[in-house]
């Protein structure tokens, strides 16, 4: 992730849905610029993860296990939704890490334990009241992954997409990704939630300044969307002041996000105006729009939905398998 990060993905539904708000940046390459080809591999037996300071070789179901545990806490959901609910974390959470075995080799282990890679908080199988929902739906789904020409997927997720989800070019730059392209979310309009930041024009350009890409200097005259991607995302921005230039929506969104919390600038699904000295962003979707669109799955499996139903959604052309098959 969950982003950047960003973002992790909060599972909030048309229900109460707590999730772990780290949730929402994980998934997501810290820098992300090309996806090449992730070489066909076999589902390994085990994980070296960071935990608590230290490396730990981990039963990669377990891992899986904890990862699904700490992303999600379906409060409120029919037991059967529940179920599918850790069936479908499942099977993303093991091809993340598949697709990512050894992101951290340098450092000696493959998987850190926060939004870098993805939540890992192992005392949640022992605390959780989910925990033998959550086991069942692993065993079900027991090396199970989503692959694209036999390979394992860049299986990327956000809390809720506003309503589109975005291209990871889009959003990140590289090469077009067949599978991570920009899906209109075709549920009902209050599935997806509206969000307001009010922000202190001063203060904004005080956080502008705090990032080289973006400083602007001693006054702040005016942001302006100038261009949307295909989802209606802000994928380009004009900045004008002492400096002026043009950034992209995801930078100035991590940048305001440094000074204003995570929860500020919630997607750059947004509109934006300035109001006498103020900067009124409203917008829907929390998260980086890539892939799998944790708010509109939850609605989709409530209502019948089958798990590899959702994944064909948000991963159009891949499918559930084994690694290299």
């Amino acid at each position: 992730m969950l982003e950047n990060l960003a973002d992790r993905r909060p599972w909030t539904g048309l229900a109460a849905v707590v999730v772990a708000a780290a949730t929402l940046a994980a998934c997501a390459p810290a820098r992300p610029v090309s996806f090449p080809a992730t070489p066909a591999v076999a589902v390994p037996t085990d994980l070296r993860v960071r935990t608590e300071g230290r490396m730990r070789t981990v039963p990669i179901e377990e891992y899986v296990l904890g990862a699904i545990l700490s992303e999600v806490t379906p409060v409120g959901e029919a037991p059967d939704v529940v179920g599918r609910i850790y069936e479908l974390q499942s099977i993303v959470a093991r091809t993340y890490a598949v697709a990512h075995l050894g992101r951290h080799r340098a450092e000696g282990f493959d998987m850190c334990e926060t939004t870098h890679c993805q939540i890992y908080q192992p005392a949640r199988i022992a605390s959780s009241r989910f925990t033998a929902t959550a086991r069942a739906a692993v065993a079900r789904t027991t090396g199970r992954i989503l692959t694209y020409g036999a390979r394992p997927a860049e299986a990327f997720f956000h809390a809720d997409c506003g309503g589109s989800t975005a291209a990871a070019e889009d959003v990140w730059g590289g090469r077009a990704v067949p599978y991570l392209r920009a899906v209109v979310d075709e549920l009902p309009a209050a599935t997806h939630r509206p969000w307001r930041a009010d922000l202190a024009v001063d203060e904004v350009r005080r956080a502008l300044n705090a990032d080289e890409r973006t400083a602007v200097g001693r006054r702040l005259d005016a942001i302006e969307v100038l261009a949307r991607d295909d989802s209606g995302r802000a994928a380009g921005l004009g900045v004008r002041g002492e400096r002026s230039y043009t950034v992209r929506g995801d930078v100035l969104r991590a940048v305001l996000n440094r000074t204003f919390g995570a929860r500020a600038v919630q997607s750059t699904r947004f509109d934006l105006a300035r109001q006498g000295t103020r900067y009124i962003l409203t917008g829907t979707g929390f998260g980086h729009g890539v892939g799998l669109c944790q708010r509109g799955a939850i609605a989709r499996l409530r209502r019948g939905e089958s798990v590899g139903g959702v994944l064909d959604t948000y991963f159009p052309g891949s499918r559930v398998g084994v690694a290299g098959s």
